[in-house]
């Protein structure tokens, strides 16, 4: 898939998606699996101008919501925003290319740092994969696999 301007990819991102996930942990603990449904929507309509880009994505588990966080975006800058709500925003960098990868790294209150790596392997299926890296090292790897709802 091919992206001209990261608009398109990030509104490539909308929609309803069942998420699989995998996490490993180096320290030895075992590994975790889950799934959860995630809604990726645009920012809400405002009066900024321009507009600004991004997406908010809400999430459940179990059939009960599990996380909101709002991705805001500077294409001058390749910064971007993290707002959970229960925490002042962070800012992160991010990279991008024509070919659909999005790339994110944010450093945590705690001092790690989280690289998110975003990409299509189709148009409704999107992987992803999270390296959590400490002050020792890495510490946890994931990897998601993402299927985009499609409704008739």
């Amino acid at each position: 898939m091919e992206f001209n301007h990261l608009s398109q990819l990030i509104a490539h991102h909308w929609g309803t998606w069942v998420c699989q996930r995998t996490r490993f942990y180096l320290d030895g603990r075992p590994a975790d699996h889950g799934k959860a449904h995630v809604q990726v929507a645009d920012l809400p309509p405002d009066t900024a101008f321009p507009p600004p880009l991004g997406m908010i994505l809400s999430w459940s588990e179990n059939n009960q919501p599990a996380g909101r966080t709002t991705l805001t975006f500077d294409p001058d800058s390749q910064q971007f925003w993290h707002d959970s709500g229960d925490r002042p925003s962070q800012v992160g960098h991010y990279t991008w290319s024509p070919a659909g990868i999005l790339e994110l790294t944010l450093t945590l209150p705690t001092g790690q740092q989280v690289q998110e790596r975003l990409w299509f392997a189709s148009a409704n299926l999107r992987l992803r994969t999270v390296l959590v890296r400490g002050t020792g090292g890495l510490e946890s790897v994931a990897f998601y696999s993402d299927i985009r709802r499609v409704s008739s």
